[in-house]
């Protein structure tokens, strides 16, 4: 039997801008409205029906759950590149300051419609890829994009690993993220960047750990530890719940 309506595995994906916070009313209003263009026109040029997602809607960013029949590698290719030449379009004329730049994250899972807006574990995982530091970090430091992207390890390995886009896998660099909950890998990708040319220092090592001590000139080498690897850890802030509204959508 059944114990939850609503249950599906669908695609998730999320988005936020940069700097919306610091941003006067007036362009924050504009942003908004910048963000809801780009993402319809997106929606419309690979044929998604974005009027029938269930979507969370708080400010600058966007929480949306697509329907059923709505391809994932259409999502993490085709819809990208339009939202890459949509905001470039919004952004066309505007002082390097004052454009629209996105985050966005990408996952496959469960989310619940529910009361406060979704349950379940796709939800949370998909506001923790979005909100991690490796994502913020990679658009900070490529001015001349206006979108960077994040893949959970699902869709990394089942649809960019399985050759159902045009994306190569070495256009995305693996950072491991530990966030309340979440600790796991994600890919980033920078549209019309290089992201492996960026120095993320906060994704090589978790913050705060110390620096080892200098080793003295006559002390032997010590041998490695057998199984031992290192890997790039990144222990990423919260910033607000997870909340929303179900089913909204602004015309």
């Amino acid at each position: 039997m059944n114990r939850m309506k609503g249950f599906s595995r669908r695609p998730l994906f999320s988005v936020d801008a940069e700097g919306y916070g610091r941003s006067h009313p007036r362009r924050q209003h504009w942003m908004q409205d910048a963000i809801h263009h780009v993402l319809s026109q997106a929606a419309v040029e690979v044929g998604f029906e974005r009027e029938g997602w269930q979507t969370q809607l708080a400010g600058d960013s966007a929480f949306s759950v697509l329907g059923a029949d709505e391809s994932e590698p259409v999502l993490v290719d085709d819809f990208v590149r339009h939202l890459d030449s949509g905001l470039r379009d919004v952004n066309d004329g505007r002082e390097a300051g004052a454009r629209l730049r996105l985050r966005a994250a990408f996952h496959y899972g469960v989310a619940v419609p529910a009361r406060g807006g979704f349950s379940d574990r796709g939800a949370v995982e998909t506001a923790r890829i979005l909100d991690c530091g490796p994502l913020r970090e990679a658009l900070r430091l490529s001015p001349a994009a206006v979108l960077a992207t994040a893949v959970s390890r699902e869709v990394f390995h089942t649809v960019i690993g399985g050759a159902y886009t045009t994306l190569r896998a070495e256009e995305f660099r693996e950072f491991r993220v530990r966030s309340k909950e979440f600790d796991d890998a994600v890919w980033i990708r920078v549209l019309g960047g290089d992201v492996h040319a960026l120095t993320l220092a906060s994704g090589d090592e978790p913050p705060g750990a110390p620096a080892p001590a200098p080793a003295r000139a006559d002390a032997p080498a010590q041998p490695p530890v057998p199984g031992q690897h290192s890997e790039m850890v990144f222990e990423a802030p919260v910033h607000g719940p997870v909340i929303g509204i179900m089913n909204q959508y602004r015309p």
